[in-house]
C-alpha cells in the first residue's frame, strides 16, 4: 500500500434518478439571476430555465455546440462578462461543463484565458472559488462534474487548466438525463468512462483509493457499456452513470494513461471525438503495456485484470488475443479506426508530443516513442 496520498472529492454530489430536480434546493436560497451553460438541443437544459424563471429567477444562457477551446471559453466570457450571475448551472456533455468551470475561473478573475497556461496564476487556480457552479451531466462518460480540470483545445493538441479551482460545487447525476443521448454520443462517452476506469485502475500513480473505486467497475463499466448500447435499459444507464462519476473521482486521483494522452493530441489534430478515440485507443495500450510490464508486478497484475475484465463481457475468438472481442465489437457499432481520421494515411508524427502529455506520464509503464508508434499502428 502506498504510505502517502491524498484524496480529493470537494464537489458535493447528489446521485440517482430524479436528483435533478433538487436543482433549486442547491442553489443560493437568494439567487436572483443564473448563468446556464448548454449544449445546442438544450432537451435537459431549456426545460431548467423555463422553471427558474417561472420562480423569477433571471437566467442568461451560453450555447457550447462543440469541444471547448481556449478561444471558444474567452469568447463566451466576453458575452458573460457584463454581469456576474449568482450562480452557474452546466447542463449538458463533458464539453459543456469544462466550458463552465473555466468561464467560471474566467468571471471570478475578470480576464481570459492566455494561449499559455503556465502564466495562470498558480495561487488562483488552487484556491477555493465562490461563484457556485452546478454541474448536471446528460452523457456518463467524462466525470468532469467531479474532477479538478477543464480539457481545452488548442492549435495542437488538448491542454487541462487545472487546479482546486476546477472542481463544480455541486453534481446533481441522474441517469434519467442520459436516456436521451444519440447512440453515436453513447457509445463515445460509455468508452470514455470505461477507458477511464481502467487508466485510473492501472495509473503508476494510483491509490488505495483509486483502487477501491475502479477495480470493482471493470467488469461492471464493460458490462453496462454492452447493455445501454445493445439494450438500453434502466437498470444498465444507472449502471454506466455510477461508472462515469467513479472514473472522474478517481482520474482526479490518480491520473490516467496513454490513451488519453494520445487522444489528446489526435482529437485536436484530427478533429476526432475524444471517447471514440479512448475507445480505440484502449486495446492497443493494455496490450503495449502488458509486453512492456515486469511479469509478476503490480501493474501487470492489474493490466491482465483489465483485460480479462474486457474479455469476459466481449469474449474472444482467439486464443492468442484476449481483446479480440472487444475489438470486434467496437467494428461492430462502428468505431472509427484512426485511419478514418487519418484521410488514408498515418498521419500522426508527433509521438514526442503524446509520450509528455500529463496522462502518458501517468501510464501503467514508461512508454517511449517506439512504444506510441507501434500503439498508433495497431490502432489504425
Amino acid at each position: 500500500m502506498i504510505a502517502n496520498f491524498t484524496i480529493s472529492t470537494p464537489t458535493a454530489i447528489h446521485f440517482g434518478t430524479g436528483t435533478a430536480e433538487r436543482l433549486r434546493s442547491v442553489l443560493p436560497q437568494d439567487a436572483a439571476s443564473v448563468l446556464l451553460v448548454r449544449g445546442s438541443s438544450g432537451t435537459h437544459a431549456l426545460p431548467m430555465a423555463d422553471r427558474l424563471e417561472q420562480e423569477g429567477i433571471a437566467v442568461q444562457q451560453i450555447v457550447v455546440p462543440a469541444e471547448p477551446t481556449i478561444q471558444s471559453v474567452n469568447a463566451a466570457f466576453a458575452q458573460a462578462a457584463h454581469s456576474v450571475p449568482d450562480a452557474i448551472i452546466a447542463c449538458g456533455g463533458g464539453s459543456v461543463l469544462d466550458t463552465a468551470k473555466a468561464l467560471r475561473f474566467c468571471l471570478e478573475r475578470n480576464e481570459g484565458l492566455p494561449d499559455d497556461f503556465a502564466v495562470v496564476d498558480q495561487t488562483t487556480l488552487h484556491a477555493a472559488a465562490t461563484l457556485p457552479l452546478i454541474a448536471v451531466p446528460t452523457t456518463a462518460g467524462t466525470g468532469a462534474e467531479v474532477t479538478s480540470n477543464a480539457v481545452l483545445g488548442t492549435s495542437c493538441a488538448k491542454v487541462s487548466l487545472r487546479g482546486h479551482f476546477l472542481f463544480p460545487s455541486v453534481a446533481l447525476v441522474d441517469p434519467a438525463l442520459m436516456k436521451s443521448a444519440p447512440k453515436t454520443v453513447a457509445i463515445g462517452a460509455g468508452l470514455d468512462a470505461l477507458t477511464q476506469t481502467i487508466e485510473a485502475y492501472t495509473s503508476c500513480q494510483a491509490t488505495p483509493y483509486t483502487d477501491a473505486i475502479t477495480e470493482p467497475n471493470l467488469r461492471r463499466g464493460a458490462r453496462a457499456l454492452r447493455g445501454i448500447i445493445e439494450r438500453g435499459d434502466d437498470a444498465a444507464w444507472t449502471e454506466m452513470c455510477w461508472v462515469s462519476l467513479s472514473s472522474g473521482l478517481a482520474l482526479a486521483n490518480g491520473g490516467l494513461g496513454a490513451a488519453h494522452g494520445m487522444a489528446s493530441v489526435l482529437g485536436e489534430r484530427h478533429n476526432a471525438p475524444h471517447g471514440l478515440l479512448c475507445g480505440r485507443l484502449l486495446a492497443p495500450v493494455l496490450t503495449q503495456n502488458r509486453s512492456i510490464a515486469d511479469i509478476g508486478s503490480q501493474a501487470f497484475r492489474k493490466i491482465e485484470n483489465s483485460i480479462e475484465a474486457l474479455a469476459e463481457t466481449f469474449p474472444s475468438d482467439s486464443d492468442e488475443d484476449g481483446l479480440s472481442g472487444f475489438t470486434n465489437w467496437l467494428a461492430q457499432h462502428r468505431v472509427p479506426r484512426l485511419r478514418d481520421y487519418a484521410e488514408g494515411k498515418p498521419a500522426f508524427d508527433e509521438f514526442e508530443t503524446a509520450a509528455s502529455a500529463s496522462s502518458s506520464q501517468k501510464n501503467a509503464v514508461p512508454l517511449g516513442q517506439a512504444d506510441f508508434r507501434q500503439i498508433y499502428q495497431a490502432a489504425y
